[in-house]
């Protein structure tokens, strides 16, 4: 065994002493080439493996992250967009059963008419005709055609409601959002059908207290003669006339605007009024039930003038009152009367606060 690997070997030996020093070095140095070929290779695909491994689990991650993108995107989207109704009190509940229950709940509620001026026009204008006239009892002021075609579309125009309350009456409306609006005695409130995707937009004349759903995603606009109120918050109430707008806030934040674009933000329990284009912060704390315990079934009254308070209270029960002496105009009176309940016993505490004599005659009221 050990001479037939000998032999070998001398064979090998022989066949390589054949080859010259040229062609011994070139054959060393082919195979090398082939051997650092294979490796490159070899190398390279190891890395292109590599970098195919770490490509897929850097696409991993990036789904992953994409998917927790897309997500919160959505949560937030779903946040904004999310339109939350009011909570209604009890106390209001009970209101507005008893306002149903007296007949008090009543209102004139149609759909406004848009014509044209002429047939080349694309000017719309508001036939306005069902208005409530003086004769009524009524001391509603025209809205501007030019303010609501600024502030409704022309989509919400062709489909907006006109609701209006008389002398002695009062209704709540329901928004197509959720909003609660309750219209006092002679006011008016015009609103589309349906709200689009931009601002909601109402318009008002009169006196209303507000319930606003929130919705982040489309601002809820009051529209009055006297500037414009801008919702960020949800209750307010809202009294307006031919002179001014008063506005005072329960909760949230709303932003009064004058023609000139000047802002003012109010606080709750703060009393704001518009004038023209003037604005002005009136009170910066006022005790709200006094403006607002009428949503709620009763009129609160502090250091009233009596003619005022014999004002409100010849409206709601629809009665003329005269005084016999003058003086007795200015006498203050502070307390709760129900709204829902007969005019009498609202007379008694009137005369027992007061010491006057009191006397009623055919839905006439003298007081002396």
């Amino acid at each position: 065994m050990e001479k037939q690997n000998s032999f070998q070997e001398q064979k090998e030996l022989m066949v390589l002493a054949d080859i010259d020093g040229d062609e011994l070095n070139a054959r060393y140095q082919a195979y090398s080439s082939i051997d650092d070929q294979s490796s490159l290779q070899a190398i390279r695909q190891k890395a292109h493996i590599e970098r195919h491994r770490s490509s897929r689990k850097y696409l991993r991650y990036a789904a992953v992250a994409l998917l927790f993108v897309m997500g919160g995107a959505a949560y937030w989207y779903s946040q904004y967009t999310k339109v939350t109704p009011p909570e209604i009190p009890q106390a209001v509940q009970l209101a507005m059963k008893q306002s149903t229950d007296s007949g008090k709940q009543d209102a004139v509620i149609s759909k406004l008419e848009i014509k044209r001026e002429n047939a080349d026009s694309n000017h719309d204008v508001i036939d306005d005709k069902e208005t409530i006239s003086p004769a009524e009892g009524s001391s509603l002021n025209s809205v501007s055609e030019s303010e609501v075609i600024q502030s409704l579309t022309k989509e919400q125009l062709l489909a907006a409601r006109r609701v209006t309350t008389k002398h002695d009456t009062e209704y709540w409306v329901t928004l197509d959002d959720g909003t609660l609006v309750h219209l006092n005695y002679n006011t008016r409130l015009i609103h589309p059908e349906r709200f689009g995707r931009g601002d909601r937009n109402v318009i008002l004349d009169g006196e209303a207290y507000f319930m606003v759903a929130q919705d982040k995603s489309r601002p809820f606009v009051v529209h009055t003669q006297n500037g414009d109120i801008k919702v960020y918050g949800t209750e307010f109430n809202v009294n307006t006339d031919a002179s001014s707008t008063t506005v005072v806030l329960v909760k949230g934040s709303v932003g009064l605007t004058s023609a000139k674009g000047i802002e003012l933000r109010l606080e709750p329990g703060q009393l704001g009024e518009m004038k023209a284009n003037e604005i002005e912060l009136v009170d910066k704390q006022v005790e709200t039930d006094i403006y607002t315990s009428w949503n709620e079934g009763h009129y609160k009254f502090k250091d009233c003038r009596l003619d005022k308070l014999m004002q409100i209270l010849g409206h709601w029960y629809g009665m003329e009152v005269e005084f016999e002496n003058y003086q007795n105009r200015s006498i203050p009176f502070t307390g709760s009367i129900n709204k829902y309940k007969s005019i009498t016993p609202a007379l008694h505490a009137i005369e027992y606060a007061t010491g006057l004599t009191i006397t009623v005659k055919n839905n006439h009221i003298v007081i002396k």
